[in-house]
């Protein structure tokens, strides 16, 4: 007899672990995408680039799914008869979601590193900045998910505010107007822009300081966001 784990976020990872499938194709797929990208010679601002979407896209997509799955099987009632409050119980499974999509990131991550061991001195912000995105993309996932019927719609209400903000962040174009640099400043992938240009010994146009204050901030305003969504996600 299997003994479920005591935490919300320990029968995440039971779960997950449990579809066998679901966790070879999530294990294979940055790798797919990866590792042709960082063995190859593309320069650093389109490695940082592809990467940034990369990371951002992975966590997105895969919670706004499985809650979307949930949601039409009626799976979600199980949590919303729980005695926690619904704010809390979001943050633990997006953050036990957040972990196993940082889990899955590491070999890309060790392989960038291996790649570029001259840029150690970024690894700690880029994390940072890594954990910072990977949490708010599961968050807008999460909310996507409230918008859909089925699963299959996921990607549409995912990208409709990630391809304006990829723009805005200067993932696609370096960023030259005040107004737009002022606004890249206010988002997560800026900064994980930037700590994968560092890490990739090209020309982030901040210091490695700034990169991980805006992990450590984008981590915070992510779970409070959790937080405040709790009710809409789960009762939608």
């Amino acid at each position: 007899m299997t003994v479920l784990p005591a935490t919300i976020a320990g029968r995440e990872f039971l779960e997950f672990g449990q579809r066998r499938r679901a966790l070879v194709i999530k294990m294979a797929f940055p790798l797919v995408v990866g590792v042709p990208l960082l063995t190859s010679a593309a320069p650093a601002f389109y490695a940082a680039m592809a990467l940034t979407m990369l990371i951002t896209i992975i966590g997105a997509l895969g919670t706004g799914a499985v809650l979307s799955r949930e949601r039409a099987a009626g799976l979600q009632v199980r949590y919303r008869l729980l005695p926690r409050r619904h704010g809390v119980i979001l943050l633990e499974r997006l953050v036990a979601a957040a972990a196993i999509d940082v889990a899955q990131l590491l070999p890309i991550l060790v392989l960038l590193a291996l790649r570029h061991p001259a840029a150690t001195r970024w690894w700690p912000a880029l994390l940072l900045a890594v954990a910072g995105t990977v949490l708010f993309a599961n968050v807008v996932g999460a909310l996507a998910s409230t918008f859909t019927t089925a699963p299959g719609e996921v990607m549409l209400y995912v990208l409709l505010p990630l391809l304006p903000a990829f723009y805005l962040s200067g993932v696609f174009t370096p960023l030259r107007d005040p107004v737009r640099l002022a606004v890249s400043r206010l988002l997560p992938m800026t900064y994980l822009h930037e700590g994968l240009l560092g890490a990739l010994q090209g020309s982030p146009a901040v210091s490695v300081e700034i990169v991980a204050a805006g992990g450590a901030v984008t981590l915070l305003v992510a779970a409070a966001a959790a937080l405040a969504l709790g009710h809409r996600v789960l009762e939608a």
